[in-house]
């Protein structure tokens, strides 16, 4: 009996192993796929889950399955491989969706609406699935420990589905080769000498905490840009937009204030760093890193000024100023405020103009005493729109924007 029960026990344990899916491998193109190919969400979904959520609802039921399949990983390590599976595909979809698209426009010619409707849904889809990832990386406590090495270089895929893997394919998650210079901003092309000039496809990465903190504001930033676009509708007419659900420009004001917060984890984080191997975003002491542009003691400085003026602006504490006739990066683009005062943003986001209000390219609304406050000592003017200014005229403005894009 005690023989059957030990042969019952070492069978199921063999099986269980044989089974179990391997650790993820993000460091070769064929690892890549197979782990990939192991996620939860490789397997076929409910229709009703395909579906982007309508006006900026909450997802359906089915939906709320499937990423309860995700929430079912094992550990943190899975939960990051998840996410790169996941975010690596959806750029995948929205490349592929892009290409397509666009010989549709050329074939069918379909009308305004049909192109509005159809871009519509692939904003929900796109925040959706940001959301999901978010969740994910929230969950994600490293501490002290490491966790995947990755090798982006060696994400290979056919992106625009025309079944081949072209130069530009092989090469797109290939990180830039680390240097002081201002590089200037070029299409994909199928440049291969170029590619292996400029970039490095055998780059790798040891993920941490600090790297967790890095992925999870970028993730946070988007979805709250992409929610404040979906608080509005597109009139095709008149080539305005509509505020038609204010509710989500609250919610997206709180998701970019916790990419905010997110962002001052991260310097902090990185300035605490004492280990020095395959890293991402590096201190000044560390020097075994593959991060594109160098970040030195007065970047961590500027980093810290320029987030805690964002937030201040971001909170309400300080003002945008937005007169009409206004000079500065953001006064010709933004609402208009009476003399004497200034936007506040916090107001504007969570207490927003009505329904139906429009914005347009030739208009702004007058915003007046909705989400205009009175300049006094207690909410000034923010320099924000000096500092950038400043920041783009001495740095060159695509290496300013450089700059801004990597560090997040």
């Amino acid at each position: 009996m005690k023989k059957s029960i030990l042969a019952a026990a070492l069978l199921a344990a063999t099986t269980a192993f044989a089974a179990a899916p391997s650790a993820p491998d993000l460091t070769t193109p064929a690892g890549f796929q197979r782990s990939c190919a192991e996620m939860p969400v490789s397997a076929p979904r409910p229709a009703a889950a395909r579906q982007a959520p309508q006006g900026g609802q909450e997802n359906s039921g089915a939906a709320l399955r499937f990423l309860e399949s995700a929430d079912s990983l094992p550990n943190d390590d899975a939960r990051l491989a998840w996410v790169i599976c996941r975010d690596v595909d959806q750029v995948r979809d929205l490349i592929t969706w892009g290409t397509q698209g666009m010989a549709m426009l050329d074939k069918a010619h379909p009308s305004k609406e049909q192109v509005v409707a159809e871009v519509t849904r692939k904003v929900d889809e796109l925040r959706e699935q940001l959301r999901r990832s978010r969740l994910q990386l929230q969950r994600v406590q490293l501490g002290k420990r490491t966790s995947l090495l990755i090798a982006p270089g060696q994400w290979q895929l056919d992106l625009n589905g025309n079944g081949q893997q072209e130069a530009w394919e092989t090469w797109f998650f290939a990180l830039p080769r680390p240097h002081d210079g201002a590089s200037q901003p070029r299409l994909p092309d199928n440049d291969e000498d170029r590619y292996r000039r400029e970039f490095d496809a055998n780059a790798l990465i040891r993920l941490d905490q600090s790297d967790v903190l890095w992925a999870l504001s970028y993730h946070q930033f988007l979805e709250g840009l992409l929610t404040t676009v979906r608080a509005f509708d597109f009139d095709t007419d008149h080539g305005e937009l509509v505020l038609s659900r204010p509710a989500l420009l609250r919610s997206a004001h709180g998701l970019i204030a916790a990419g905010l917060a997110t962002s001052e984890q991260l310097r902090r984080s990185v300035l605490a760093e004492t280990d020095d191997e395959h890293e991402w975003v590096a201190n000044p002491r560390q020097k075994s890193s593959v991060f594109p542009i160098p970040i030195t003691a007065a970047d961590f400085e500027t980093w810290r000024a320029l987030l805690q003026e964002l937030d201040a602006v971001w909170q309400g504490r300080h003002l945008l100023p937005t007169t009409r006739g206004g000079r500065g990066l953001l006064a010709s683009t933004a609402p208009v405020c009476p003399a004497g005062q200034g936007l506040d943003v916090a107001r504007l986001f969570k207490s927003p103009p009505p329904v139906g209000t429009r914005v347009g390219f030739d208009r702004m609304p007058a915003l007046n005493n909705q989400s205009c406050r009175t300049v006094d000592a207690t909410h000034p003017l923010s320099n924000l729109s000096t500092r950038l200014d400043r920041t783009a005229s001495e740095a060159g403005g695509m290496a300013a924007l450089r700059y801004l894009y990597w560090v997040n």
